[in-house]
């Protein structure tokens, strides 16, 4: 019995040590395996591409947000994982590349294509072509796609009857018209009383209104019947209501600016031919665009090919983007770049020549690229995703990004209708326009009158003449 006791008992023992030595060592593997991935890199020294300043030293190169993303995010990973680097950028085109006929690529693809560096430091967005000449890294970021346009210039106001809805203008008419026939029909009632010197016509009573309406006045009245007056008071009280709404929402109106971009989004511009779409040489948009089965991007892409031209190689290397954004084109790129262009422009410039339009499209992950089956990979994608955990990530795009879009069409409307602007000449020109046809049609029936007028005294004279 003592004997079945303690083999039992041997055997409990036997089984707890298998185990707990089986932990132990998968625990002390994956300690290591960690240990691994952190300390891989720890004292080398790395080759690493780039297109962007500040990573590239390239004094024409313009400083965009992403560009100063991609240093933040290196400097921590570098400090993280205790190594050093040199940035070789691309020798043919500062961007991701492109495809030649033979199966080479361009670019910081064309340099993981041919391991001249060890990896990638400026994010692209990750495609099935590059896939098979390199890796990718854990996504870093995501991002739109935007477009680059011409700041729309602001639209005069000549005559703008939105003040009121199509039914408010309808039930004014209806009421001018009402004013209109009641005073004559009382005008025609009393109009035998000896005591009423009045020989006023219909038309006399629509001009008389028409006054009321545009000048808020009009002459004294002889008549002296009660209800010809509450007529009157009655549409003196109805026009000073209407002409006091009027006036308030026409001051809102001409208050607010009022611009018309050319194209408010990718459909606008792949449907409006007098907009030149414009893509950058080489970058992961233009890939997108040239290679989609979407309707809309393949409208872009058949002109594109109509007009390699147009595939641009200078968007950041110009001082001032408006010198490629001209009227009647757009510039395709990622929603914070082109941020970034339209703050070196402003700065330049001192005014708004670009801003971007309504709507973004294209939202992807920016991802870093490695050579195919780099031994480095696996180790960086690992420390990404600690600094993602740990917020760093978000931090390096809060400390890169622009801090606001001072050229955004609505944001300039919407500073404009909260402060009082004087009313420049253009916003009132509707106005002189008016008084302009108004002063002509007058002098247009003056001269009518005049000649009427000439003709009657003559038929009159001849009457005489013949009765003589």
């Amino acid at each position: 019995m003592n004997l079945k006791n303690t083999f039992s008992f041997a055997i409990r023992y036997f089984v707890l040590f298998c185990v707990t030595e089986f932990l132990f060592i998968d625990n002390f593997k994956a300690n290591a395996d960690v240990y691994s991935l952190k300390s891989k890199l720890e004292n080398k020294h790395l080759l690493l591409s780039a297109t962007k300043s500040p990573l590239v030293k390239d004094k024409e190169l313009t400083t965009v947000s992403l560009g100063i993303l991609e240093e933040i995010i290196l400097e921590i990973l570098s400090s993280h994982m205790k190594f050093t680097y040199t940035i070789v950028p691309p020798s043919d085109i500062l961007s991701p590349g492109y495809l030649r006929p033979n199966g080479s690529w361009t670019g910081t693809t064309g340099q993981m294509q041919r391991r001249e560096v060890d990896m990638c430091v400026t994010t692209s967005a990750p495609s099935s072509a590059k896939l098979l000449v390199s890796d990718i890294s854990y996504p870093v970021l995501f991002v739109d796609a935007a477009i680059l346009i011409p700041f729309p210039k602001e639209k005069t106001k000549w005559v703008d009857a939105s003040a009121f809805q199509s039914q408010a203008w309808l039930a004014i008419g209806c009421f001018f018209a009402f004013m209109i026939l009641s005073a004559w029909i009382i005008h025609r009632l009393t109009k035998s009383n000896p005591d009423m010197e009045c020989q006023n016509s219909l038309s006399f009573w629509i001009f008389y209104f028409f006054c009321i309406w545009m000048l808020i006045q009009g002459a004294t009245l002889r008549n002296r019947s009660t209800p010809l007056r509450l007529v009157c008071l009655v549409s003196f009280f109805g026009s000073f209501i209407i002409m006091n709404y009027f006036t308030a929402s026409y001051t809102s109106i001409l208050s607010i600016p009022n611009f018309k971009a050319t194209v408010g989004s990718i459909e606008d511009l792949a449907n409006n031919r007098a907009v030149n779409p414009l893509l950058i040489k080489g970058s992961s948009t233009e890939e997108y665009i040239m290679s989609s089965s979407d309707a809309t991007m393949k409208k872009i892409s058949e002109r594109m090919r109509y007009h390699p031209e147009r595939s641009i190689r200078n968007a950041l290397t110009v001082d001032d983007i408006s010198t490629i954004v001209k009227e009647n084109s757009a510039l395709v790129l990622i929603k914070s770049t082109g941020e970034s262009l339209i703050d070196q422009s402003y700065k330049i410039k001192k005014e708004c020549r670009v801003t971007l339009a309504e709507k973004t499209f294209y939202s992807r992950p920016q991802t870093f690229t490695y050579p195919k089956n780099s031994p480095i990979t696996k180790s960086v994608n690992y420390n990404l995703l600690l600094m993602q955990q740990a917020g760093l990530i978000q931090y390096a795009e809060r400390r890169s990004a622009v801090p606001y879009n001072r050229c955004s069409v609505s944001e300039a409307t919407k500073i404009a209708a909260n402060k009082v602007v004087p009313l420049k000449l253009k916003d009132v020109a509707g106005a002189f326009v008016i008084l302009a046809l108004g002063s002509a049609l007058s002098f247009i029936v003056l001269f009518v009158e005049c000649i009427l007028k000439k003709i009657k005294t003559k038929l009159s004279y001849d009457g005489n003449l013949t009765s003589n």
